[in-house]
């Protein structure tokens, strides 16, 4: 893979992955604290963290460079070991395998209108995504070295 592309894609993985972690803690692990009582702070008070806006607009664009990312280097690195057991990977295995149910989950949670199918992607994406993105960490952290080139 040249430096430039896999630059390319290590910068957008952790943008989106960094983005989605932020944006999870800030939706689902963040205290807001008590409504207050007085009325007229129950006017400005909505519970949801101040910078969640700013996060989810990163990481809803940053969804499109990742994409990008992985669609430059499928010919070339995943798409050859696929078929091919012993050029591939448990850990690159696993990447390729979750990234159409991630990439998927994270539209359709997008354009879901019933409550139920909102958690329900919810929740495959958040298991994809975080495995996905620590199993990129992994994979990165155990990448067999290259053969010097002449």
């Amino acid at each position: 893979m040249k430096p430039g592309v896999r630059r390319f894609l290590h910068l957008a993985t952790l943008a989106i992955g960094g983005t989605g972690l932020l944006w999870a803690w800030q939706r689902h692990l963040w205290d807001a604290g008590p409504e207050p009582l007085d009325p007229e702070l129950l006017l400005e008070w909505t519970g949801v963290h101040p910078w969640e806006p700013i996060t989810r607009t990163l990481h809803l664009l940053a969804a499109p460079a990742s994409i990008f990312a992985v669609g430059i280097i499928w010919q070339a690195h995943v798409a050859p070991r696929l078929w091919k057991p012993w050029a591939r990977r448990r850990t690159g295995l696993t990447l390729a395998l979750l990234f159409a149910p991630m990439v998927f989950s994270g539209v359709l949670l997008q354009t879901a209108t019933s409550p139920d199918l909102r958690t329900l992607w919810l929740w495959v994406h958040l298991v994809t995504g975080f495995v996905w993105f620590f199993g990129y960490g992994v994979h990165i952290a155990l990448r067999r070295p290259s053969p010097a080139r002449p």
